[in-house]
C-alpha cells in the first residue's frame, strides 16, 4: 500500500526523482523541447507537490513517485512532472499517486486537469487514460509540437 501526500520539494528524495525524470525525457525527446523543472520551481506557492511512499517505509526515505499539481489560476489545475522510480514500476505507484492527486483537485474544487505528455510516454498514456483523462488541444503556454499530446479531465 501506498501513502500519497503533498511535501516540501527541498529534499534529496525530490531531486532523485526530478534527476531520474529528466534522464528518461532527454533520452526519449533530445533536442529543444524538454522543460525540466527544478526544486525551486516546485516550491513556488501555485504549485503542490505529491509524493507517494511505501506505508512500511515511512520514515524510513524512500519516495516512490511524485507528481506536482500547478493551479493555473483559472479554476483548472495541471498535472506536471508524474514520475514513479523504475524498481516499483507495474506495482500501482502511478495510479495510487494520480488518484490521490485527483481527489486533491476535487477538494481544492477545480473543475478540470490538464497535462501535456510526450508521444513516447505510451505508459503514461494509459494510465492517464484508464482513469478517465481525454484528448485535447493545447493550452496555457504551451504550442504544439511534434513530441507532445494534451490530455484533460473535468472532475
Amino acid at each position: 500500500m501506498f501513502l500519497v501526500a503533498t511535501e516540501l520539494a527541498d529534499q534529496p528524495e525530490i531531486q532523485r526523482l526530478l534527476d531520474l525524470s529528466d534522464s528518461v525525457a532527454a533520452r526519449l525527446y533530445p533536442g529543444a523541447f524538454r522543460q525540466p523543472l527544478n526544486r525551486a520551481t516546485l516550491s513556488r506557492p501555485e504549485i503542490a507537490l505529491y509524493v507517494a511512499r511505501n506505508v512500511a517505509d515511512i520514515g524510513a526515505g524512500r519516495a516512490l513517485g511524485c507528481a506536482a499539481l500547478m493551479d493555473l489560476s483559472d479554476g483548472t489545475a495541471e498535472l506536471k512532472r508524474m514520475i514513479v522510480d523504475p524498481d516499483y514500476a507495474g506495482q500501482g505507484v502511478g495510479r495510487s499517486l494520480l488518484l490521490a492527486i485527483l481527489q486533491a483537485a476535487r477538494e481544492r474544487s477545480f473543475t478540470a486537469v490538464l497535462l501535456e505528455v510526450g508521444i513516447l510516454n505510451v505508459e503514461a498514456r494509459r494510465l492517464y487514460e484508464s482513469c478517465g483523462f481525454r484528448d485535447r488541444g493545447p493550452f496555457g503556454r504551451y504550442a504544439q509540437t511534434p513530441i507532445a499530446t494534451f490530455m484533460e479531465i473535468y472532475l
